[in-house]
């Protein structure tokens, strides 16, 4: 925008140009005037040329920084659900190991068993049907003996039988235990390849920012070296100046910092937004540096909402229940998320690191729905949060509960 800016006021100047050359002809008929002013309508169109095609090359460049910052969230995203599959993965293997050591403890009490009908066996002599039936004692004696040796053969059988199953168990158990463990590796070698997937993203970003930025320094300088060129023409040029001298004069005070003390949370989540006022937290902690109203720096339309100057990768909540209306790269705003809270309320946080909510998912007040970040070619990590009811931008802060923020210098 301040390119077009610049543009228009040096095509005002090639307009205004003729009508300066003609007072200055009237006054000294010189030819050097009217080269000088050519000279400086060939320079003005250059610079036009040269304008167009670095907006050109800015464009293409903002394009891949899109896609980088979009790859980067989905991976973020993806490895967060991986950090759930791991720690289940993890919870069902302590549950198999904890009916492993119940197994084997039973498998420990059917063998003392067995040991111990073994033992009885022995010390009755290892007596059997045959001997006992061909004994020639007292029949009623060798009847109870016959009864007492089939119990515990029974018994016996019964025992092994069940030391069988038990074992079988045991084995499907450690098997199950095996498997989860493999699966477990699977999962952590996953997470190792999106780890160094979301490192190749953050690089290629990096990159990105950096051809974006020589791009715009070369375009500084070139139109630097440009208006100091101008400052050694006729009274036609210097009137321009003045012009842009009192346009790029305009600039804001910084205005004291204040911190944010109080962070959405779920207290409120029952509440229409329409009862939040006086007692709505924002949705980060950090410092406001940028406040609704104030004058941007550089000139530009004043601001709309609040800049919170805080760590990249801090948590982003949602300052009020609602649904997703839009989660996105958009163009000056980066990784952008929107909330629509009923009767025409939306909260707006952008340039986030990472989105995790997606276009109609319901949210709670003070759910997590993204991260910081400085997407969109900010320079410093951050929130851009605005409110806005029936389209239009208010003062966050007079919603604002006065324990939320207290004042702090910069």
């Amino acid at each position: 925008m301040r390119a077009h800016a610049l543009i228009g006021l040096l095509c005002w100047a090639c307009l205004a140009g003729p009508v300066g050359a003609a007072t200055e002809k009237a006054a000294d008929r010189t030819g050097e005037k009217r080269q000088e002013l050519n000279a400086l309508r060939d320079r003005i169109e250059q610079l036009r040329r040269d304008v167009e095609q670095a907006t050109t090359d800015r464009n293409e460049v903002a394009d891949a920084l899109r896609d980088s910052e979009r790859n980067i969230s989905t991976v973020q995203r993806s490895l967060r659900d991986l950090d759930y599959q791991v720690a289940n993965q993890g919870r069902e293997l302590s549950r198999l190991d904890g009916r492993i050591r119940l197994v084997k403890a039973q498998i420990e009490e059917q063998r003392e068993r067995l040991a111990m009908l073994v033992r009885q066996r022995h010390e009755r002599g290892g007596s059997d049907a045959a001997r006992l039936a061909l004994s020639g004692e007292n029949p009623a004696a060798t009847a109870r003996q016959l009864g007492y040796a089939g119990y515990v053969a029974q018994a016996r059988a019964d025992l092994i039988r069940l030391h069988k199953q038990t074992l079988g168990q045991l084995a499907a158990l450690e098997n199950k235990v095996s498997e989860s463990k493999k699966q477990l590796s699977a999962l952590r070698s996953g997470q190792l390849d999106e780890k160094k997937k979301l490192e190749s993203e953050r690089q290629a970003r990096q990159s990105t920012l950096a051809r974006l930025s020589e791009q715009i320094r070369v375009q500084k300088k070139e139109i630097g070296t440009l208006v100091r060129d101008e400052q050694r023409l006729t009274r036609l040029v210097q009137r321009l100046a003045e012009l842009r001298a009192r346009s790029a004069a305009v600039r804001p005070g910084k205005a004291p910092g204040q911190k944010v003390e109080q962070v959405a949370d779920a207290r409120l989540a029952n509440l229409d937004f329409t009862r939040l006022r006086g007692r709505l937290a924002l949705p980060l902690s950090g410092e406001i540096v940028a406040k609704f109203g104030n004058a941007r720096e550089g000139g530009g339309p004043a601001w709309k909402g609040l800049f919170i100057q805080s760590a990249a990768g801090q948590a982003v909540h949602a300052v009020a229940t609602g649904r997703v209306v839009f989660a996105d790269w958009l163009r000056g705003f980066g990784n952008l998320i929107i909330l629509d809270h009923g009767d025409d309320y939306l909260s707006l946080y952008s340039n986030n690191e990472s989105l995790y909510k997606q276009p109609g998912e319901a949210v709670r007040a003070g759910d997590v729905i993204a991260s910081v970040g400085n997407t969109g070619g900010h320079e410093r990590p951050g929130l851009y949060f605005e409110l806005r009811h029936q389209s239009r931008p208010f003062d966050p802060l007079s919603w604002v509960g006065g324990s939320a923020v207290k004042a702090g210098g910069r």
